[in-house]
C-alpha cells in the first residue's frame, strides 16, 4: 500500500482520503468493475467523498450513463448496486504504481499502446504529451488533435488514432456546453484525462 500512496501523491494533491482513496485503487485495479458496496468498505465513512475526488481525476467513472459512454454523460448514483470502472490509461497506471511507487506516464502509455497493437506506440508518449499542453481548460478540439499528429508524421491515421486515444481512455469526446470561443467552433471537442500527467501537471 505505501507504493501506491507514494505515487498518488503527484495526482491527488489533498491527502484527507489517501488511504481510502488508494484501497480503492487497489481493489478496483484488480478487477473489470467494482461495485458500490465494495468502495464502501474499502473507504468506510469517506465513501462519497473517495468517489467524487476520484471521478474528478478520471480514475474510476460511474458505469450508469444518460445516454452513452462518454465521460460527461456518466452518472454518478451513490448507491448499493452501482458499478464503477476504471479507464485502461488509469488502470495500466495504478498497477504499475502499486509495484514500483511510481506514477510514470511515459512508461504506461507506451506499455498500453503496444498491448493494443498500435504500430507507432514508441511516438505515443510525445503526442499525448502534446495534446496535453494544447488543451484549453483539460479539453482539447479534434483540429488540434490533427495538428499533433501531423507534427509526429500522422496525419493520415488521425480518425484511427482519436478512436484507438478514446479506447484507451486518455481522451473521451465532449458532449456538455461550454464556452468555444478559445476553440475551432466546427470542431468535436475532446475531454483529456487529468490524471495522466499528475506527476508534472
Amino acid at each position: 500500500m505505501e507504493n501506491i500512496k507514494q505515487a498518488i501523491r503527484s495526482v491527488i494533491k489533498d491527502f484527507t482520503h489517501l488511504d481510502s482513496i488508494c484501497s480503492v485503487l487497489v481493489n478496483a485495479a484488480g478487477n473489470d468493475t467494482i461495485n458500490y458496496d465494495s468502495v464502501q468498505a474499502a473507504a468506510g465513512p469517506s465513501t462519497g467523498e473517495v468517489l467524487l475526488e476520484l471521478w474528478e481525476w478520471r480514475l474510476l467513472l460511474p458505469v450508469r450513463s444518460s445516454k452513452c459512454g462518454e465521460w460527461d454523460a456518466r452518472i454518478m448514483w451513490m448507491q448499493p448496486g452501482e458499478v464503477f470502472e476504471m479507464p485502461n490509461i488509469s488502470r495500466v497506471l495504478i498497477t504499475n504504481a502499486i509495484q514500483s511507487g511510481k506514477w510514470d506516464t511515459i512508461w504506461a502509455i507506451r506499455q498500453l499502446f503496444q498491448k493494443m497493437g498500435e504500430p507507432d506506440w514508441e511516438k505515443m508518449p510525445i503526442l499525448v504529451r502534446e495534446l496535453k499542453d494544447s488543451c484549453v481548460h483539460n479539453v482539447i478540439s479534434g483540429t488540434r488533435i490533427g495538428s499533433a499528429c501531423g507534427h509526429h508524421g500522422l496525419r493520415e491515421k488521425t480518425g484511427a488514432l482519436i478512436a484507438v486515444l478514446k479506447g484507451a481512455g486518455i481522451i473521451s469526446p465532449k458532449l456538455m456546453a461550454m464556452d468555444r470561443s478559445r476553440m475551432e467552433s466546427a470542431s468535436p471537442l475532446y475531454e483529456f484525462n487529468p490524471s495522466i500527467y499528475g506527476e508534472s501537471g
